[in-house]
């Protein structure tokens, strides 16, 4: 065996100094070092999770709040469009129960000979006296045959002094806003007709489109035009059927039948059900995209 030199000794003690300085430097770290960089490391993700959740969640509620707004405009608008069939629905079976009632009264009404009562609607009337041609004007805006015209508006005078506004039929015009020549007899007569309450102003009703009346032409009937004579005999019209200075037949109490309003009362009916169906359809499938986007 060899015996180390002297200066050999401290050498190896030197060495085995050195090595063992290593080890304890190499050695894990304690809990008391690695604790702070955990924490560190936990609270850096704790953050950005805190900001993907933040923004996550700002994002959600942007889109919610454009779903409510795209929601709100989706319900108003079919909302109104089913109320609107409705309304239509409602007026069209109004007017077919009135036709029905029309039809009704003009199959019952009475023959009456210049009446000293409120005469029946569609009542058939005779009556006895002259007419007053320089009142005469025309109702503007008429057909019949496929021929534009007017129809002739006459008051007549009754033996008992009170006047009926007449509608006297129907008068092609010769040309676009010119008046035709209107002949009216001046000699006493008897004539017939049937009878149309006008509504509570005077009026036959309808859209106006500017002045009612324009020279001698009037766009509806309108009592007051006559209001020089002072009040009629009834607020109604007389539609002439027979006797001199009659014209053309026009008038008709109504071209449409109770059932064909009633159909028209289903159509839209059926329009407000399927309205309410594209809805209802329409919001789910809405929903079902807003939230597909979401999760994605």
């Amino acid at each position: 065996m060899t015996t180390p030199l002297p200066g050999d000794e401290s050498q190896v003690a030197a060495g085995h100094f050195s090595e063992g300085y290593k080890e304890r430097n190499t050695l894990p770290l304690s809990r008391d070092h690695v604790e702070p960089e955990r924490k560190s490391s936990l609270s850096s993700a704790h953050t950005l999770s805190v900001q993907e959740s933040s923004a996550t969640g700002n994002a959600l509620a942007s889109a919610a709040i454009g779903e409510r707004r795209v929601g709100r405009g989706w319900w108003l608008f079919w909302s109104a469009l089913i109320v609107l069939g409705l309304c239509l629905c409602t007026w069209q079976i109004n007017r077919g129960q009135a036709r029905a009632q029309h039809l009704e009264d003009a199959a019952s009404a009475p023959e009456l000979v210049m009446p000293d009562a409120p005469p029946a609607s569609a009542s058939l009337i005779e009556l006895r006296g002259e007419w007053l041609p320089q009142h005469s004007l025309l109702l503007d805006n008429r057909t019949l045959d496929q021929r534009h015209g007017v129809a002739v508006l006459t008051p007549f005078k009754a033996e008992d002094g009170r006047w009926w506004l007449v509608e006297r039929g129907f008068v092609p015009t010769p040309a676009p806003r010119v008046d035709p020549d209107v002949v009216t007899p001046l000699e006493p007569s008897a004539i017939r007709g049937r009878w149309q309450w006008l509504d509570s102003r005077g009026t036959s009703g309808g859209p106006l489109f500017g002045p009612n009346r324009e020279g001698q032409r009037l766009q509806q009937i309108d009592l007051s035009a006559w209001q020089a004579l002072g009040p009629p005999a009834y607020a109604g019209v007389l539609h002439q059927v027979s006797g001199i200075g009659q014209f053309a037949p026009w008038w008709q109490p109504g071209n449409m039948t109770p059932e064909r309003h009633y159909a028209y009362a289903l159509q839209w009916l059926g329009l407000s059900l399927g309205a309410a169906v594209v809805m209802v359809l329409g919001a789910r499938r809405q929903r079902s995209s807003s939230l597909h986007q979401h999760h994605v």
